[in-house]
């Protein structure tokens, strides 16, 4: 397995003056995005930390999907229904798994799609657009 096409995307987007990186917990790599704007309110504050696994078969097209949101946070004076995943600890902070899927009839395409357009997709949560599955 390799990830050699998700460490050339991080170093591009990188370059490009995009605040990521590609982070590993043990063998498992994941791309950090910081800094990724959010409407204040609903939200507490105006930039979220994300972070999504890259999965070991990247290379051979294995698609990318939902994302990580920095703990802690607080959505209109609460919770927000989709923040409802699995807790980690990566890079010595919190993240829990944010239920943010592509919509029905358009997943991820690694043909067209990158780690630079799943970031576009992952922004899209905290504008409440772009999946099936927003906050109901």
């Amino acid at each position: 397995m390799s990830i050699a096409k998700a460490k050339a995307e991080v170093a591009r987007l990188a370059a490009a003056s995009l605040p990521v990186d590609l982070v590993n917990e043990d063998v498992q790599p994941y791309v950090l995005v910081r800094g990724i704007d959010a409407p204040s309110p609903p939200w507490d504050r105006k930039r979220y930390d994300i972070l999504f696994p890259i999965p070991l078969a990247y290379d051979m097209g294995t698609p990318l999907d939902a994302f990580y949101l920095g703990l802690p946070y607080t959505f209109s004076n609460g919770q927000h229904n989709r923040v409802s995943g699995q807790e980690i600890t990566i890079s010595n902070s919190l993240w829990k798994l944010v239920s943010w899927h592509y919509p029905d009839g358009k997943p991820f395409d690694p043909a067209k799609d990158s780690i630079e357009s799943h970031i576009i997709h992952c922004r899209g949560f905290f504008l409440e657009r772009g999946a099936t599955n927003a906050r109901t």
